[in-house]
């Protein structure tokens, strides 16, 4: 889930080709392995050939289930006869397979064909087998071909060899990735266009295909738990429920954390089919299975989510479950965290609950243009002759996303000439916006701006979120305070509902929101307090003397699970104590005074703060600075885990329910947790995805 790598957790699995059946009688045990702490998806980069693999002996025990047992050598089995060397071209082509030490067959790597290849009989009929198999002669032939066209800095592919187990396992990965179905494998012109690329290729069955992808899931996730109960830091929880076009309920559950060498990841842990009622206890059950299902049940910190009353009462009962259980630091204080994006989308709702009529017109107008291609073109005709630049064209918003809105209202500003344009040759134009409407817009599109900009840093995923939520807040603060001061009526009305809005979920999440922000070496405690002085005026020390408290009572925690050589001197001291000297008391009293002054936490406040123009990376600051402070180390890998928002930014703006595509909706539930899990590790782990996935969802909005 920067959501980047680290620490292996277990080597390669090698396998060898499988021989490909509509029904293996075992299943694949996928060589996927992970090379980080994130669970990198990968194969491994170094390719064994079957050749060389087959000829082993007998202590390389994972063979592919779907190779002849005789393949491997028996187990135990004599070696008193001693293996010829080979020596001919056709192994660079074909696996040998032994018997008690004797070389009896040859298998072809491309076909899996079997061979007689004893003494007596030799290698000649595998000769023929090359010269005759087509598929192989043509592939030769593109290999000497592009071979042929690349320089010699270029990577050479004269040692190029097709291995049909890599090739099944990208395409598991492309269909995971990708959402598409197993029965693309069935499609003829599929089938055809992998011929055509290489007819090496053994073609399998949507079932076959499955089975693959399952094991694949299956290895990757037993990685991951693995890692995870090995995790020296907490971890800390995202749930939100999605839904299927059959209307099922599915809890998606996923886990955020640091690992050692203080890399960010989010990953997908549980997509679990809920029953009905989707109620507290309910949601309750599923959470707490989850947690005990992957082994983390004393390793959890905090969980986000959106902000509901069922949410609220699950949460509340998980919380007492674990606090009973003693597995959560200070009580469980800071374990509710509400989701930043659906708190910031609840202020900007409200707001526009009194300002609905003031953007009626310019709404109309988009759908007006848009509701024919000739009011396109005219629309397109006057755009040229007033001269305005080349650019997207105002989009109509969504109702369930209020980004949508707001950038229909910022785009509809740079055409309001050709609206007015389009009403003096157009008489069916009956909806062009009034100058008051346009001054509101301009006034809202101010006003939502810092509201976008946070919600899209907040719904981040790839850098710790937490230590900017009190900054973002801040900003739409002041915009607020701005806008109320400007005098119009309308955006007067607005900002008073959102204001108290945003009051209701500070007092509920202000120790979630700041405590963060005392880790980021830049702000630290005074800076806090400064913010809370100018946010809150007399309110300002309760909130901020129990932020303090509250953090206090955490690093004391801490220090007990660490050493810390402050407390450890301070406590020596107290056992040093004279019993005879009326004065050592005092003595002591004053010696742990000053112990106290210059313990970890206080060195680190009273540290001059960074410049906060400086660009920093909170993580690496902390990876470096752990020898130092140890113990806020551990908290900062805590508590920077912890995400403010429960979606990634591409759904933050939307009040939508998160759906099933169709096609996996048909398929069984365990299949779509698979899908689902594995299809999040892949993509966390591919960073072109995020790019190619923008340009898509660009070019689709561009088409709209």
């Amino acid at each position: 889930m920067r959501a980047n790598e680290g620490e292996g957790i277990s080597s390669s699995v090698k396998h060898k080709v499988p021989r490909p059946r509509a029904a293996p009688a075992k299943r694949f045990k996928s060589p996927l392995a992970s090379k980080s702490t994130g669970v990198r998806m990968m194969l491994s980069q170094r390719v064994i050939s079957p050749s060389t693999t087959l000829a082993r002996s007998s202590q390389e025990s994972s063979i592919s289930p779907f190779i002849k047992k005789r393949s491997m050598l028996g187990h135990g089995s004599s070696h008193r006869n001693k293996r010829r060397r080979l020596t001919s071209h056709i192994w660079k082509e074909f696996d040998p397979i032994y018997d008690n030490g004797i070389l009896v067959e040859a298998q072809c790597m491309h076909c899996n064909q079997l061979f007689k290849t004893t003494r007596d009989i030799g290698t000649s009929a595998c000769g023929r087998h090359l010269k005759t198999f087509k598929g192989k002669a043509r592939l030769d032939e593109m290999v000497s071909q592009m071979s042929s066209g690349m320089s010699k800095a270029d990577v050479s592919l004269k040692d190029w060899r097709f291995n049909q187990e890599v090739a099944y396992l990208e395409l598991v990965k492309f269909i995971a990735m990708h959402e598409l179905p197993f029965s693309l494998v069935e499609y003829p012109k599929f089938r055809s266009f992998v011929d055509t690329i290489n007819p090496w290729f053994k073609h399998v069955s949507r079932t076959t295909i499955r089975s693959y992808c399952i094991d694949s899931y299956e290895e990757a996730r037993a990685n991951l738990r693995q890692l995870l109960n090995k995790s020296k830091s907490r971890i800390s929880l995202t749930a939100d429920m999605w839904t299927s076009n059959q209307t099922l309920g599915y809890l998606c559950v996923t886990a955020h954390y640091i690992d050692d060498e203080w890399e960010l990841y989010k990953r997908i842990i549980k997509f679990t089919l809920v029953e009905s009622p989707h109620d507290g206890r309910t949601m309750f059950n599923a959470l707490l299975r989850t947690l005990q299902d992957w082994n983390i049940e004393s390793n959890v910190f905090a969980i986000t989510l959106d902000n509901a009353f069922v949410n609220d009462n699950f949460s509340k009962t998980l919380q007492e479950n674990l606090v009973d259980k003693g597995q959560l630091p200070h009580k469980g204080k800071l374990f509710h965290c509400r989701c930043a994006t659906h708190v910031l989308n609840l202020i900007v709702q409200e707001g526009f609950k009194s300002i609905s009529s003031a953007t009626k017109n310019i709404r109309d107008s988009v759908k007006y243009v848009k509701s024919s291609q000739a009011r396109k073109q005219r629309f397109e005709e006057i755009v040229e002759q007033v001269g305005i630049s080349p650019g997207k064209r105002p989009p109509l918003d969504v109702v369930t996303q209020w980004n949508s809105t707001f950038l229909m209202l910022e785009t509809a500003l740079k055409y309001r000439k050709v609206y007015e344009a389009l009403k003096q040759g157009d008489p069916q134009y009956l909806h062009e916006p009034s100058t008051k409407d346009w001054k509101v817009a301009k006034k809202l599109c101010n006003m939502l701006q810092p509201f976008y900009e946070a919600t899209k840093i907040v719904s981040g995923s790839k850098y710790p979120t937490s230590s900017r939520y009190f900054h973002m807040l801040w900003e739409v603060k002041r915009e607020l305070d701005k806008q109320s001061s400007i005098g119009n009526l309308v955006i007067t009305t607005m900002v008073h509902g959102m204001r108290e809005k945003m009051n209701t979920y500070w007092d509920l999440s202000y120790l979630k929101i700041c405590i963060p922000v005392i880790l980021d070496p830049r702000f630290k405690m005074r800076f806090l307090e400064f913010r809370l002085n100018q946010w809150f005026e007399e309110e300002a020390f309760r909130y901020s003397s129990k932020v303090e408290k509250t953090f206090r009572k955490l690093f004391a925690e801490y220090s007990i699970e660490i050493s810390d050589p402050f407390l450890e001197k301070a406590h020596m001291i107290d056992e040093k104590v004279d019993e005879n000297n009326p004065w050592a008391d005092w003595g002591q009293h004053q010696s742990a005074q000053q112990m106290s002054k210059t313990n970890e936490l206080d060195k680190y406040l009273e540290e001059e703060t960074m410049s906060v123009g400086v660009e920093l990376d909170i993580l690496q600051y902390w990876k470096m600075h752990s020898g130092t402070y140890p113990t806020l180390a551990r908290m900062a890998r805590d508590i920077l885990a912890m995400p403010a928002s429960t979606v990634a930014s591409k759904s933050a703006f939307s009040s939508a329910e998160r759906t099933v595509s169709d096609y996996r909706s048909r398929s069984k539930s365990e299949t779509i947790e698979a899908l689902i899990c594995f299809q999040d590790w892949l993509r966390s782990e591919d960073s072109t995805h995020d790019h190619i996935a923008g340009n898509i969802a660009g070019d689709e909005l561009d088409c709209i």
